[in-house]
C-alpha cells in the first residue's frame, strides 16, 4: 500500500511542509508492531502509528493542533473505515462536508480529503484500510461510502482492544487480520438483523464443528476464511453463529479454549508450566503466563495452588 501524504495550510494561505520523522522511543499508547512517525512544530503535533500488511493497514493517528489549520490528506488506495476515538474532526471529501464526533465512524474509498481544525484542538482516529484483494477474499466487491454512524458496542470494544493490543507477538498478525474483517462485519450488520434469532439445526451443527476444529488444533491460528471453509459454511454465518451460541467471536473462542485446556491440565496433572503452555497452544511459557494472568488475575501456579488448597480443605472437612 502506498503511504499517505499530508500538507498543512494556515488561514493566510501559507503552507507548512509535513515533516514526519521516525520515532524510536514512544511513551504514549502504542499500537504493537506499528511504525511510528511524528511531525512536531509550532503549528501542532501529528503522530501516526501504522501497522502494514499486504492485505490491510491499521493506523492510529493523534492530532494535537495549536492554531487554526487545514490538512490536505492523500490517502492510500482502497476502502477505509475511520472511527473517531476522541475529539471532533471536520472533513471535506470531494466537496461534501462531514463532521465526525467521538464514538462515530464512517466508511469511504475516496483518496483525497481535507480536515479542518480549530485553535487548541485535539483528536485521535483509528483507521483500517482494506485492499481490493482482501475485499475479494471476503466476497465484497463494492461498498458505498457511509455518513457518520454511531459505533456499535462490539466495534467500539474491538477498536479499544486493538489499540491496547494485549496479545503476544506470535498471535499479532493473526489477531489483526481477523479483527479488520470483524470491524467490517460490524459495519455490515450495524442496525440490521440478517440472521434470525434462532439458528437452524444444520447451522448449529456447523458452528459446533468449527469449535471442535479449534479445540483439536490449539496451536493453529485459523483465519475466519480457512475455518469457515473447513467447517463447510461461510464467514458471515460462522461469525454470527459463534456470537449467538458462545457469546464471543472466533478469535476469543480460541483463547477461551486454550484457557480451559490449561485449567484442566493444572488441576488434573503434575505437568510443568512449560509443558502445559505447549499443550494449551502457546509458543512460550512466558506468553502463557501473561495470558493467564490477564484472564484470571493470577498466575497459573497461583491458580493451581488455590485449587489444591481448596481440595485439601474439603478433604479435611470430610474426615
Amino acid at each position: 500500500m502506498e503511504p499517505m501524504t499530508v500538507q498543512f495550510f494556515l488561514p493566510d494561505g501559507s503552507q507548512i511542509i509535513f515533516n514526519a520523522v521516525a520515532v524510536n522511543k514512544y511513551k504514549e499508547l502504542l499500537l504493537p508492531g506499528s511504525k511510528i512517525q511524528e511531525s512536531n512544530s509550532e503549528t501542532g503535533v501529528l503522530t501516526v502509528q501504522d501497522f502494514t500488511n499486504p492485505l490491510f493497514l491499521i493506523s492510529h493517528r493523534i492530532f494535537t493542533i495549536f492554531t487554526k489549520i487545514k490538512l490536505s490528506i492523500s490517502e492510500r488506495p482502497g476502502l477505509r473505515l475511520e472511527a473517531l476515538l476522541t475529539g471532533e474532526i471536520n472533513f471535506s471529501i470531494n466537496g461534501e462536508k462531514i463532521k465526525l464526533k467521538a464514538g462515530q465512524y464512517h466508511l469511504t474509498d475516496l483518496p483525497l480529503l481535507t480536515a479542518l481544525f480549530k485553535n487548541d484542538s485535539s483528536c485521535s482516529i483509528f483507521i483500517t484500510h482494506y485492499s481490493a484483494e482482501l475485499l475479494e477474499r471476503i466476497g465484497i466487491d463494492v461498498l458505498p461510502s457511509s455518513q457518520p454512524k454511531k459505533m456499535p458496542e462490539g466495534m467500539a470494544n474491538l477498536i479499544h482492544e486493538l489499540v491496547h493490543n494485549p496479545y503476544e507477538e506470535n498471535l499479532r498478525d493473526f489477531y489483526y487480520e481477523n479483527s479488520v474483517r470483524e470491524l467490517l462485519f460490524f459495519h455490515l450488520t450495524n442496525g440490521k438483523d440478517h440472521v434470525p434469532e434462532k439458528l437452524e439445526d444444520k447451522d448449529i451443527a456447523v458452528i459446533y464443528q468449527a469449535d471442535a476444529i479449534i479445540a483439536s488444533n490449539l496451536h493453529e491460528h485459523f483465519t475466519i476464511e480457512k475455518l469457515s471453509r473447513l467447517a463447510g459454511t461461510n464467514e458471515f454465518k460462522l461469525k454470527k453463529g459463534f456470537r449467538q451460541l458462545f457469546g464471543m467471536g472466533v478469535f476469543h473462542r480460541l483463547l477461551f479454549r486454550r484457557m480451559e485446556q490449561a485449567k484442566v491440565l493444572l488441576e488434573t496433572t503434575n505437568k510443568s508450566i512449560g509443558e502445559i503452555a505447549d499443550l494449551a497452544g502457546y509458543d512460550t511459557a512466558a506468553g502463557f503466563i501473561h495470558a493467564f494472568r490477564r484472564e484470571f488475575d493470577m498466575t497459573p501456579r497461583e491458580w493451581r495452588k488455590q485449587i489444591t488448597d481448596k481440595e485439601n480443605d474439603e478433604n479435611i472437612s470430610q474426615e
